[in-house]
């Protein structure tokens, strides 16, 4: 008699196997090596965000309210990824209230269509006006644009009287790099890049410590932005750095008075033992501990140790984040054991 309940069993407990195996792959892969748990960079991911429509005094535009048409606009496109068409809704005022005839004509051109972007180029193909003989238009903003474009509304009745929106395009902002100059007088010393190359979870930027020095590494702040603009944006950024959960984890099993604390790092990097002291704590900032912490930097034991963020803001975008990640090597801090003998080779018993 055959056993099937034995033969299901064993089956079932083959694909369960396989499905974990399957799922271990898959992490490993993802993870790089299960050391970036960071979800938001798995599969190149990348943010995106809304793009905005902003009038004249500074408030945000929806798609579900109907504006008076505003003397200006200015389109902010996603900062982040593809940019998402966006739709405003105006309405053009007649006076007084109750004129006989409502009826209006709208158009939408550049303000000089025979400027070196404008020229062959069709307005519409980056925002279009949808609207017959009402008070009322649909604004839809494709995509950015580096010529000015103006709306006019004119009323049918007496053509003299018409209103006007100019419609300005905002820079925008792709990523935030940050390049920590070479300390003067520093020996060895280089510079520290923090961009999609370097100083990303698979790609650490290093950082080379002088534990006695009171020399900065300048921080230069560049900000990759689009070149199709009609309004130059203007940014602020501010750089901290932090230890990981998994650096301070095993910070503590090196010294358990390790905390975790943060380091200003918007003006420059002084690289040390007050720099440690801010982000390990006081009693973690010595040669000792800091030369077993950089053998397991160094042996890639931790996964993306200091967690540098750098945060911009602009007049017209909402904050932008860009995260990097920062490591030194042991021989930055300490002197490692090359050997050991007898002083003495006679040995009498």
């Amino acid at each position: 008699m055959a056993n099937y309940g034995k033969t299901s069993g064993k089956n079932w407990a083959i694909f369960a196997l396989v499905i974990l195996l399957a799922l271990a792959i898959f992490f490993g892969v993802v993870t790089e090596g299960f050391r970036n748990w960071d979800t938001s960079t798995w599969f190149g991911k990348e943010e995106t965000d809304q793009s905005a429509v902003i009038d004249d005094e500074g408030n945000e535009m929806d798609s579900e309210t109907v504006y008076a048409l505003p003397r200006a606009m200015v389109y902010s496109p996603a900062v982040r990824g593809a940019t998402p068409e966006t739709t405003v809704t105006v309405k053009a005022v007649i006076e007084p209230a109750d004129a006989t005839n409502q009826l209006v004509d709208w158009e939408i051109a550049f303000v000089n269509p025979s400027s070196e972007w404008a020229t062959g180029k069709t307005v519409t193909d980056y925002v279009s006006l949808d609207a017959d003989n009402s008070l009322t238009a649909t604004v839809t903003f494709k995509e950015a644009f580096g010529e000015q474009i103006q709306i006019t509304v004119t009323s049918q009745d007496n053509s003299t009287y018409t209103d006007t929106c100019t419609v300005d395009c905002a820079q925008k902002l792709e990523s935030t790099y940050v390049t920590y100059a070479a300390g003067s007088g520093l020996d060895g010393d280089a510079a520290v890049i923090l961009n999609d190359a370097s100083g990303t979870s698979s790609n650490w930027a290093l950082l080379k410590m002088f534990l006695e020095t009171e020399v900065q590494k300048a921080a230069q702040i560049t900000h990759n932005t689009t070149q199709v603009y009609t309004i130059e944006d203007e940014y602020t950024t501010t750089v901290t750095i932090a230890p990981s959960a998994e650096l301070l984890a095993k910070a503590q099993e090196i010294n358990p008075a390790a905390t975790s604390g943060s380091y200003d790092a918007t003006a420059g990097i002084t690289p040390n033992s007050d720099f440690f002291a801010q982000l390990l704590g006081e009693a973690f900032a010595n040669e000792s501990d800091l030369y077993e912490l950089g053998k397991a930097l160094d042996a890639k034991e931790v996964a993306n140790p200091f967690i540098v963020t750098v945060t911009t803001t602009s007049a017209y975008t909402d904050d932008v984040t860009d995260t990097y990640y920062l490591a030194y090597t042991a021989n930055d801090v300490g002197k490692p054991v090359t050997g050991i003998h007898f002083e003495d080779d006679t040995i009498i018993f």
